[in-house]
């Protein structure tokens, strides 16, 4: 009936008219839309997870009594292989031990993702770091300063880079040794971190610069040029707090990057070197055994998968909730 249909508007209208409107901030929207994205939210606990059990590599080999310099040649057989079909995995060896010297597996890879979580999170937040400064830099003062840090960045970027780093990383660490600032392994791990560094800023100035030549004509920056406010200010003040969701993403979707590439290094003999354990010094040691042992390559090349494929799936996820074009439902 007319009647009814007009009373059941006339509650609709009283109840908007009396629901509060709940006021919410830019971190809390983005908040709601990463809770409902069940893939992002595991993702993050998995690489959550990793990443502490990385850090807390002493405190868990010290409860399960295993070491990553210490041999087990009791859990080999009499051609060091080890004992079983499945790489020796046992009570005392949750994943196996490492054929021929007989290290602990879960050591070894506890100690080496935290010598890669290391260098990936140096390395990223400081190319972020240098990318933020020289791209705001540019977009915002353009002229001069945008067209010269623009041809020292087309400059860097037509140098092939991992031939670069191959062929200059033995002489640079000689020479980080010779300054006496680090030996042995801590002077590879500075020299990969400097290059990453090096050669790693260029595409995310780019991308802040573009966002920040775009945000200078818009009228909340106008509008601070207009009240007198210096360039600092409107910097740190009108365009930072704007492109930190950019960073946040580059951030997680770097990270993933960067520890492949410490591990592909130190697979290929020019990064972190034995006794020391990464990634790429067991895939690389487990070449040699895939045909007798191919346990040995399976759980470590797992292992750095589920860790890279965590960490994008949770900058996928994470840029999902930042993107302001999203729905805030």
């Amino acid at each position: 009936m007319p009647g009814d249909a007009d009373l059941d508007e006339a509650l609709v209208d009283d109840l908007l008219i009396d629901a509060p409107i709940v006021q919410r901030t830019p971190r809390q929207i983005a908040w709601m839309r990463f809770k409902k994205n069940k893939v992002g939210v595991i993702s993050a606990c998995v690489a959550s997870f990793f990443i502490l059990i990385a850090y807390l590599a002493p405190v868990i080999t010290r409860i399960l009594g295993l070491s990553n310099t210490k041999t087990y040649p009791e859990a080999l057989d009499g051609f060091a292989m080890p004992i079983g079909a499945s790489g020796g995995i046992s009570s005392v060896h949750p994943l196996g031990v490492e054929p021929g010297a007989g290290r602990d597996l879960l050591a070894l890879m506890l100690y080496g993702s935290r010598i890669s979580f290391t260098v990936a999170i140096i390395t990223s937040v400081a190319s972020i770091g240098l990318g933020m400064l020289i791209g705001i830099s540019t977009g915002y003062f353009r002229g001069k300063v945008d067209a010269v840090v623009g041809r020292i960045s087309d400059f860097l970027l037509s140098f092939p880079s991992t031939f670069m780093i191959l062929a200059l990383i033995l002489p640079m660490t000689q020479r980080i040794e010779a300054l006496g600032i680090a030996k042995d392994n801590g002077a590879r791990i500075i020299v990969l971190i400097l290059f990453f560094v090096f050669f790693g800023w260029m595409g995310f100035a780019r991308l802040i610069r573009s966002q920040a030549f775009s945000m200078r004509e818009r009228d909340f920056v106008m509008a601070a040029q207009a009240l007198g406010a210096s360039s600092f200010r409107i910097i740190t003040k009108e365009l930072l707090p704007n492109l930190w969701p950019t960073a946040i993403v580059f951030l997680s979707i770097s990270l993933p990057g960067y520890l492949a590439a410490e591990s592909v290094f130190s697979f290929l003999g020019v990064g972190v070197q034995a006794p020391a354990s990464t990634f790429g010094l067991v895939l690389a040691d487990a070449v040699s055994y895939w045909r007798d042992d191919p346990a040995y390559l399976i759980i470590p090349s797992l292992y750095l998968i589920t860790i890279v494929l965590s960490l994008n799936l949770f900058g996928d996820a994470l840029r999902d909730a930042l993107d302001p074009k999203a729905s805030p439902s």
